[in-house]
């Protein structure tokens, strides 16, 4: 019998250039031998890898060659289905007697990651609402045991001459259990889900046709999105930078934080933060408050990296954002935001697998049977809705996202897309400011800081009202350096409505001004400066000046907390912003999921090396005992298992193997039919009946 070290020894080069491509991570470090490649492709995470690349026909055929016995000896291929990908990734490899390819074998461990009920080729029964709506307490029951149990179970109703009217049996009849044997029964996923009140998968085993998208049209609604999801980035960058956002003392979001953050910035920033976080736009840690007076205070704030990012070109800060998505271990449906319990690294994966196959669930079922096995479908249309609220979707892969799965250059995908930045707008009568494309970041910035966007795109148009007018003149900004910004860069005349609307906020804006002492306030008016020392602590000079102890920042919001408008000035009187440095945190991004690739270069030097070097030996030596067993349960196959007692004496026994986990196995003991359970630490050694 042509065991899989031998198999290895008659690998053409072809052959081996094909097992590369498909089993990269095997050759990472190059192994120094195909003795030590054998043992690394048995390897469970390898096996892991290597299963999760196969589509539905493929893990069908795999599959149907376990049960047929393939583990333990060679098998005729299935009449369906085709070996070819299986052999080139080492899954399967030939078994005849002298490798003619007529019979196959499975490879050692192939199938061990695999959940030993689950077939990809399981199918509903007809009717089986209904069916299930007329279960009786105890048929019930055995479908609850086998779904703790793993699916499989032990049943004497198995047999083809069992009793009929046992429950077991008839759910066998039913088609709601499967008999594998006169012994065995198991349940089927399709069953299980629906018992659970869910809807059952079926997996196509032919490739479904791929959705028909126009690439152009998809690429001009993922621009319009991703540069929508870069300016909700700006502003939530931007208010950060003015003011961290205090978090719970785990580090995660709290209600209230968020609530406020929304109300402030006019969106739901949730999934923007824990993108921001992953991209290391945004952070999490001690600063200090320098308007409460707090020190190392635990806040979101914004990163180093956060400044450099607020400065580059929009097609950068997309791929930014792009790439920090799919770099993101945080879900937003589970925990509060960014908690221990929200992170779930393997998330990164299911990201790329969701937004490769465009969150289509058929897709995913066929080309990822395996990644797609633990998702309910509401939380692949969540990912594939975060997909194109960044622009990775639309509702097809969009360029910059395959260039990003391909680990390519995505800044670069995206420069193609973005149009070119103007540097003008269009004030128009209704006091709303048009921008026909992107706008280069100090425009933009200065655009948000007096304007609210009302309607996104890549023609965006921002509308200018007295709350945001007077949002600028409280960050420092003046009617006069508004209008001039206007007359700069607006096409044609500003309506005079708008100059209007800017110096009419400005003429009640700065009542009262504000110094430091520690700090002072001087006023025109005496009833406003009365008025001011009615809400912080004041000692009144004159009629038109005060002085306070508090530091200037701390007056100016004590007052406007008041429903005060102070004003800051310096030691000239003119006006200042009086924003704080930006408190700074310390990124921690995340990265994308390690890719395995192998250039052509190197592909030719394993090949030569492995090719050149000494064959694999020929060897005899048996497989552990628990691998047989598992081996012999899943092919159903009787075996004489040696073994010793708690007192040290050997026994052999003849039986069929049920299940092996957690360090014993389950076997039906054939002398007397029941079931015995051994420890794997006292099995010596097992042989095929």
């Amino acid at each position: 019998m042509t065991d899989f070290a031998d198999a290895l020894n008659q690998l053409t080069p072809d052959a081996l250039r094909r097992l590369i491509a498909l089993r990269p991570d095997a050759f990472f470090p190059p192994p120094p031998s195909l003795a030590s490649l054998a043992t690394r492709l048995t390897q469970p995470a390898s096996t892991a890898r290597a299963l999760r690349a196969l589509n539905a026909a493929d893990l069908a055929t795999l599959q149907s060659l376990v049960d047929a016995g393939a583990e333990l000896s060679p098998t005729d291929p299935p009449p369906f289905g085709d070996t070819t990908r299986l052999r080139d990734a080492a899954l399967v490899y030939d078994g005849g007697a002298a490798g003619s390819g007529e019979l196959v074998r499975v490879a050692p461990g192939a199938v061990a990651p695999l959940p030993q009920a689950w077939r990809v080729a399981d199918r509903p029964p007809a009717d089986l609402d209904a069916k299930l709506a007329a279960l009786d307490a105890r048929q019930r029951k055995v479908i609850e045991s086998l779904a703790a149990g793993g699916g499989i179970g032990l049943s004497k109703a198995a047999a083809p001459d069992a009793d009929p009217t046992t429950p077991a049996a008839r759910l066998v009849a039913d088609g709601l259990l499967v008999r594998m044997d006169a012994h065995s029964v198991r349940l089927p996923e399709p069953v299980l889900l629906a018992f659970r009140g869910r809807t059952p998968r079926v997996h196509p085993l032919t490739a479904p046709p791929e959705p028909e998208a126009d690439q152009t049209t998809v690429d001009r609604d993922a621009t319009a999105a991703g540069l929508e999801a870069v300016r909700q980035a700006r502003q939530l960058l931007t208010r950060l930078l003015r003011t961290p956002a205090p978090l719970n003392k785990d580090g995660s979001v709290g209600v209230r934080t968020l609530a406020a953050l929304t109300k402030e910035l006019g969106f739901d920033p949730g999934l923007t933060i824990t993108v921001g976080e992953a991209a290391g736009l945004i952070g999490r840690g001690p600063v200090d408050d320098s308007r409460t007076g707090a020190d190392d205070t635990n806040a979101l704030a914004a990163t180093k990296d956060a400044l450099s990012w607020l400065d580059a070109p929009i097609s950068d800060q997309w791929a930014i954002l792009l790439a920090g998505w799919l770099a993101s271990p945080w879900r937003l449906d589970q925990g509060r935001l960014l908690s221990t319990e929200s992170r779930q690294p393997d998330l990164r994966r299911t990201r790329e697998v969701v937004a490769r196959h465009g969150g289509d669930m058929e897709q995913l079922l066929f080309h990822a049977p395996l990644d797609t096995a633990g998702l309910r479908p509401e939380f692949v249309a969540q990912l594939a809705e975060e997909a194109r609220t960044f622009g990775a979707l639309a509702p097809t892969p969009s360029t910059p996202l395959r260039v990003l799965l391909a680990r390519g250059d995505v800044a670069a995908a995206t420069r193609e897309l973005v149009p070119a930045e103007i540097d003008a707008v269009i004030a128009q009568t209704d006091l709303t400011i048009l921008a026909p494309g992107p706008l280069p970041p100090a425009m933009a910035s200065m655009l948000e800081s007096f304007a609210q966007l009302e309607s996104p795109g890549l023609a965006s148009v921002w509308r200018v009202s007295d709350a945001s007018v007077r949002r600028a003149l409280d960050a420092g900004r003046t009617a006069e350096e508004l209008k001039a910004w206007l007359e700069a860069h607006a096409l044609g005349e500003v309506p005079q409505g708008l100059g209007f609307l800017l110096d009419d906020v400005a003429r009640t804006h700065g009542a009262v001004r504000a110094g430091s002492a520690l700090s002072y306030l001087r006023s025109e008016d005496p009833a406003a400066l009365a008025a001011a020392a009615q809400h912080a602590p004041l000692r009144i000079l004159a009629p038109t000046v005060a002085v306070s102890q508090l530091p200037l920042p701390q007056l100016i919001a004590r007052l406007r907390d008041a429903g005060l408008q102070p004003a800051a000035e310096d030691a000239d009187g003119a006006t200042i912003d009086l924003a704080p440095e930006p408190a700074l945190v310390r990124a921690t991004p995340a990265t994308l999921a390690r890719d395995y690739q192998i250039d052509k270069g190197r592909v030719e030097q394993l090949v030569g090396a492995l090719t050149a070097g000494a064959k694999v030996a020929s060897t005899s030596d048996k497989e552990a005992p628990a691998e047989v067993l598992r081996a012999a349960a899943r092919g159903r196959r009787h075996v004489r298992v040696t073994y010793f007692s708690g007192a040290g004496e050997q026994h052999q026994l003849a039986a069929l193997p049920l299940s092996v986990r957690e360090g014993r196995a389950d076997l039906l003991d054939e002398a007397t039919d029941k079931v015995v359970r051994l420890p794997i630490a006292r099995v010596a050694g097992v042989e095929l009946a």
